[in-house]
């Protein structure tokens, strides 16, 4: 087992966590009847989900951010 397995799987880990901690927070916040909670947390953790899922849009994203503020040139 190398270790590139052991990164996906913990990374596949760490996604389960994620939903279970979203479908709590939901239920809790929708319980509560906190609707801008509830939209706060889903969307904080969705962007959490997409960085732990494909760590490659963090490169992504500060290439595009550098090439719009014209660094590194």
């Amino acid at each position: 087992m190398g270790l590139e397995e052991i990164f996906n799987w913990v990374k596949e880990q760490a996604g389960y966590v994620l939903m279970i901690v979203l479908i709590v927070v939901v239920l809790v916040t929708a319980a509560k009847r906190a609707w801008i909670a509830m939209l706060g947390a889903v969307i904080g953790i969705a962007f959490v989900g997409i960085f732990i899922v494909n760590p490659n849009v963090i490169v992504n994203l500060s290439e595009w951010f550098g090439e719009k503020l014209k660094l590194g040139a």
